[in-house]
């Protein structure tokens, strides 16, 4: 059961981030910068609002390539790559949602920002859940995609058999073309999920907490997500106040960037300006 999951969920990431489109016409301007202890890469792009884009377990700043183009024309974009993933180091050699969050965080306040909108997919989504409570001031709207309360039985045991050397050429392909720091880079990042997986480790947001969040919030979820199947979703969606729901028909894990980007784009710009999605 588990050799037949994992490989499904890293597959759904690869046809998302593996055929995406070009990136926005203008190239956005990379830089990096000390903090938390590592050295962390980041993109901007676009002029505007901020808008911050935080990706998911083996993502990059390329990761929402499909799309930059039309967010970059309303926002200034701001894209981290977590610790660990493409161009940020990560010495101390752990990944924790607690840490992705204190490192994106200690990102704002270098730019000298005290709020953003925000996107987060999968992990991304999960540090964004993880900063609104840390620090209910820094975002003021968050679409989060590809979330729950806490990681099932089923995910927490294809997460803990995560073997790199288990996955097709084609992953390692693509994975070698966002990950620059060679192989070992790689077999990091699947024993950061690995990590992920350990009690006490990865996801456990409680009820009370969620119910505290103070930050618009819409959760995106597709109702074939095999790690955050719709009940879980449905309980997170109930604790957090006046939170909205889209479940997307077929949809797996991450189901934004294939197809439906430009349904996707529609109900995020609507979100962000503040209209109704009833």
């Amino acid at each position: 059961m588990r050799a037949l999951l994992l490989p499904r969920f890293v597959l759904a990431s690869l046809i998302a981030l593996g055929c995406t489109p070009p990136r926005a016409q203008h190239a956005p301007t990379g830089q990096t910068v000390a903090i938390n202890g590592f050295e962390m890469y980041y993109e901007t792009i676009g002029t505007g609002e901020p808008l911050l884009l935080v990706h998911g377990w083996s993502g990059n700043a390329a990761y929402f390539a499909p799309l930059l183009e039309e967010l970059s024309q309303h926002h200034r974009l701001i894209i981290p790559e977590l610790r660990g993933h493409g161009r940020s180091t990560n010495p101390a050699g752990t990944f924790t949602i607690n840490q992705t969050a204190s490192d994106v965080l200690a990102l704002l306040e270098h730019l000298e920002l005290s709020h953003v909108r925000a996107l987060g997919a999968s992990a991304g989504g999960l540090t964004l859940l993880r900063m609104a409570l840390d620090n209910p001031d820094a975002i003021q709207a968050m679409i989060v995609v590809g979330v729950g309360n806490h990681f099932p039985e089923v995910c927490l045991q294809s997460m803990a058999a995560t073997d790199a050397d288990n996955f097709p050429p084609e992953w390692w392909e693509i994975m070698r073309k966002r990950h620059p720091n060679g192989d070992t880079q790689i077999r990091e990042l699947a024993a950061y999920l690995r990590e992920l997986a350990e009690p006490g480790v990865g996801v456990g947001f409680e009820r009370d907490a969620l119910s505290s969040i103070q930050t618009r919030t819409l959760i995106v979820q597709g109702d074939n997500d095999w790690c955050f199947p719709p009940p879980l979703v449905a309980e997170m969606h109930g604790a957090i106040p006046d939170a909205d729901l889209w479940v997307i028909p077929n949809g797996e894990h991450v189901p934004i960037l294939g197809p439906r980007a430009p349904l996707f784009l529609e109900m995020a710009m609507a979100f962000y300006a503040g209209e109704s999605l009833d």
